[in-house]
């Protein structure tokens, strides 16, 4: 069974994008390095025997974090209350939009009693199990037409104020799920600005400094893919990390979406084509909008449109309430619905797994799982992928190899395979394991915290044992391993 399936794996990773193919091959070292060690005493049948178990998929909805429709807060960073998040986590949202309202510090530095508001804002949506995506702002006009005389900061002082916010950001990077760049123009949207913060040399400077301030683990996204293109050609470090998303305020609205690409058809597509390109290595994600704030409003807002271009540019997230009477009611209308809110960013469920039926005190063993990625888009913070071993209380758990490839940095459509090295020590009595698989959130402060954890789009299987624990956030697996003497 082992090479068998460890021929069809290759198969398929060779058809796979990157090198994921490699990971694959990862999955065929599971029989040699369980019987390398010790073998001289592994004389029992279930010693020396490697078992295969399948899992089955299912499309069920699963709230999951840092993707999916998000709700936006009523109220800025700073005077979020607990009620509100709790409220929208039991809506099943996982992601909320807030912005940091800097308004009353246009013409000062930001006071220390701000920050701590701030700071207790983050707290707050920590102790709800929620994720925010946070743009800071100095305006909010209420309507799309009204924007013209919205008022930002000057260069010097918005300088000033990313450079007090760093502290606060860093501290909170664990709920921070997405920041955007804000905090230019309109809306932080980066046009209409009352100090000229839209010419390049002011642009370079700021984003220079977010994305020096932002949490190293944590992406910047910008408003408008000319800007996006523009810094990382200038900046050879941003591209090679690709520290910049993009996010679209006005998906689908018209065809230039109301300004976000260019009226020239050509460069357009060749913008909408490097955007898409971006999805592989930065996240996407925004908000529709009233298409008759276009010049020319011709919205894409049928279910074809949405699942063809939310495949295209990897849309992790997308506003439930705005604009809802054109776009959301007609994917309700044509039945879609669901299907947008189960695909957007990750989807990630288990397809095999490959473990020693037993191992020797002293000796070690690796159990080696196939995961399989049917999102639109990949995980873009850190996540912890562990192995747990249950008996009776006694717990142990088990990252993930250091030839495993980072589970986050799997794309869509993409299988991968991912080991476990299992040490029969002194910390593991002798008896018999239940296997357990979890992916937990990648910072200490929330890695066991269930609400962050992610939960595989597998079903339950109660006559083969496999069902998702949500004590432990984590789904059994049916399989059992026993440590013998």
């Amino acid at each position: 069974m082992g090479l068998r399936w460890f021929g069809f794996i290759l198969k398929a990773g060779l058809a796979r994008y990157r090198s994921f193919y490699f990971a694959f091959a990862i999955l065929a070292l599971c029989a040699p390095f369980a019987a390398s060690k010790g073998i001289a005493h592994q004389a029992e049948a279930d010693v020396n025997r490697l078992s295969t178990i399948a899992f089955a998929a299912d499309n069920g909805p699963y709230p999951n974090p840092e993707r999916g429709f998000y709700k936006s807060a009523t109220v800025p960073l700073q005077e979020l209350d607990r009620r509100e998040l709790r409220e929208t986590f039991a809506q099943g949202y996982r992601l909320m939009y807030v912005r940091i309202d800097l308004d009353d510090f246009r013409d000062e530095p930001l006071s220390d009693q701000f920050l701590a508001k701030l700071d207790r804002g983050f707290e707050r949506t920590r102790a709800e199990g929620l994720k925010l995506i946070v743009r800071p702002v100095y305006n909010y006009p209420r309507g799309e037409t009204d924007y013209a005389q919205a008022e930002d900061a000057s260069l010097d002082r918005v300088l000033q104020h990313i450079e007090q916010l760093e502290p606060v950001l860093r501290k909170n990077a664990d709920v921070i799920a997405f920041l955007q760049a804000g905090f230019v123009g309109a809306w932080g949207e980066w046009h209409t600005s009352s100090n000229g913060l839209t010419a390049p040399a002011a642009r370079e400077a700021i984003l220079g400094a977010l994305t020096s301030a932002a949490p190293p683990e944590r992406f910047v996204q910008l408003r408008y893919p000319p800007y996006i293109e523009e810094w990382l050609e200038k900046d050879s470090a941003a591209s090679a990390s690709a520290s910049i998303g993009f996010h679209n305020d006005c998906f689908l609205a018209s065809p230039t979406d109301v300004g976000t690409f260019s009226e020239d058809e050509p460069e357009r597509e060749r913008q909408r084509a490097a955007m898409a390109r971006l999805a592989s290595d930065a996240p996407f994600g925004g908000e529709t909008c009233n298409p008759l704030a276009a010049s020319d409003p011709q919205p894409r807002a049928t279910c074809a449109d949405i699942l063809a271009e939310g495949a295209m540019f990897g849309l992790t997230y997308l506003n439930n309430g705005y604009y809802r009477p054109i776009f959301h009611e007609q994917w309700e209308r044509e039945g879609c619905i669901g299907t947008v809110a189960d695909r957007m960013g990750y989807r990630l469920s288990l397809k095999k797994m490959q473990f020693p039926s037993a191992v020797r005190h002293g000796d070690e063993a690796r159990a080696c799982v196939l995961l399989a990625n049917s999102g639109w888009a990949r995980m873009y913070n850190p996540k912890n992928f562990q192995l747990i071993l249950e008996n009776r209380g006694i717990v142990k758990r088990v990252s993930t190899t250091q030839d495993s490839p980072d589970v986050s940095e799997m794309l869509p459509g993409e299988e991968g395979g991912f080991c476990f090295e299992i040490a029969a020590d002194a910390g593991l009595p002798a008896g018999e394991y239940h296997l357990y698989l979890a992916l937990r959130d990648g910072s200490y402060s929330l890695s066991q915290d269930p609400r962050y954890s992610v939960r595989f789009a597998n079903a339950d299987n109660r006559d083969a044992n496999q069902w998702w624990d949500g004590s432990q956030a984590a789904f059994h697996t049916g399989a059992i391993l026993k440590v013998v003497d």
